[in-house]
């Protein structure tokens, strides 16, 4: 409902309690076009008698932390401050006139301080009318503008842009493959597979564990471009699997070694056994840990696989270089490029990690890497438009937005972005602002 305010306040504290109000209102992201102009009416008709009053209130008001989130917060800063600065100039030329003149010249003083209190008046109610309409303007209109920024997304369906969720599927090792339920999130290993609710699906297992030795009978869990996945393994380790990636383990473990293959990302929560070591293999690399927590990113088109470790130990070598093997301990990351060089340093790991609780979290990253996330896990092919933009972004964006919405606060990095169709997946075109 809009508020239209027609009464006129005369007494300086009503007014400076009511700009006041209005302020807050505008704060929790309530205030109408209505209530914005009556704002802009007031400040600048405001009584001479009345500003000093009325400067605490708006001074107090603009430099509360905004939480509507409407407009870049930078950028709202810049413009708060500004505002700010004219005031407090105001202010200064009007001490400055004061102390300058004498006792014989105070009627031409007090006519002097009337005209020029306004223009910094002028100047902070357009400035403040300027913020608040353009707010405005953009709840109005945000869709409208997610609309022009992704020129091609009209020649795109709906569906094509969604953002990824729970899809894999499971090869069983005589090779049946099968769809599993989307409405699901994960599945777990037993005599039986059952999905994390208990509901079965494949009673066939337990006789082709009859057939062969379970510890060699393979099964692969894939996840496609815009998917992911969770299971629990037959000694009760935890995997989450993120958008296209795969990971081969047998039916039972043996009983001196737990053995997987990855291929893409995936994070691991291994149940310790110290009897028998849990070993990760992936392009060339092995990691061996006996109980502990941590992430690897390893996708084939990648020039180094990115190991992050969490909580306990892990060892880590190159097939092969058992003498070349490393040590990391929570907080550190490996790089293991193609070369077989390994580095190690000390990160914040919950950018490395988040992906699993549903977040994009940038934290100085690259724009290339940024965008091979999304194109990930939205299914589309990221080109750009001349040289890859030396930009980084920072920030987290939860990946149940639609793509519309990331790449609309992507731009604010600098970056231009259009959607269209290719003939075989939709193409995301980058382009620097110029």
């Amino acid at each position: 409902m809009l508020c239209v305010f027609t009464l006129k306040y005369s007494s300086v504290e009503t007014n400076k309690s009511k700009i006041d109000q209005l302020l807050q209102k505008y704060q929790e992201g309530n205030c109408s076009l209505e209530e914005i102009e009556w704002l802009q009416q007031a400040l600048s008709t405001t009584d001479t008698s009345e500003q000093d009053a009325i400067d605490q209130a708006l001074v107090a008001s603009l430099l509360r932390p905004s939480s509507v989130g409407k407009m870049e917060e930078s950028r709202l800063k810049i413009i708060l401050e500004t505002i700010k600065k004219q005031i407090q100039q105001g202010k200064e030329d009007n001490d400055n006139l004061l102390e300058k003149g004498g006792e014989d010249r105070m009627p031409i003083q007090k006519k002097t301080i009337i005209s020029m209190r306004w223009p910094y008046w002028a100047a902070a109610a357009c400035l403040l009318l300027f913020v608040f309409s353009v707010i405005f303007w953009q709840q109005q209109t945000s869709h409208t503008l997610a609309d022009r920024n992704l020129a091609g997304l009209e020649d795109t369906k709906d569906d094509a842009v969604q953002p990824g969720g729970n899809s894999a599927t499971l090869r069983l090792a005589d090779g049946t493959v099968l769809e599993l339920d989307k409405q699901a999130s994960g599945i777990v290993m037993g005599e039986n597979i059952t999905y994390e609710n208990g509901q079965s699906i494949a009673d066939a297992l337990s006789k082709q564990g009859q057939q062969m030795d379970p510890s060699k009978a393979m099964l692969e869990l894939t996840t496609p471009i815009g998917g992911m996945y969770q299971i629990t393994l037959p000694d009760g380790t935890k995997v989450w699997l993120n958008a296209a990636s795969s990971l081969k383990y047998p039916m039972a473990f043996a009983k001196n070694e737990r053995k997987v293959i990855l291929l893409g990302e995936a994070f691991f929560e291994v149940t310790k056994d110290s009897s028998r070591p849990f070993k990760i293999h992936s392009k060339g690399q092995e990691i061996e840990v006996l109980g502990t927590t941590f992430n690897v990113n390893a996708y084939p088109e990648n020039t180094a696989i990115k190991t992050t470790l969490i909580t306990g130990k892990i060892k880590l070598s190159n097939d092969n270089r058992a003498s070349q093997a490393i040590y990391l301990q929570p907080g550190q990351q490996s790089t293991n490029t193609n070369n077989g060089n390994i580095q190690v340093a000390n990160v914040d790991t919950a950018p490395f990690t988040a992906w699993k609780d549903g977040l994009f979290y940038f934290d100085e990253t690259p724009v290339s890497d940024a965008l091979q996330q999304i194109g990930r896990w939205y299914n589309v092919e990221v080109r750009y438009k001349g040289e890859v933009p030396q930009t980084h972004f920072y920030g987290r964006i939860k990946r149940n937005k639609s793509l519309r919405d990331v790449l609309d606060v992507l731009e604010e990095g600098g970056l231009h972005f259009e959607l269209s169709k290719g003939q075989e997946k939709n193409i995301l075109l980058v382009t620097p602002l110029q």
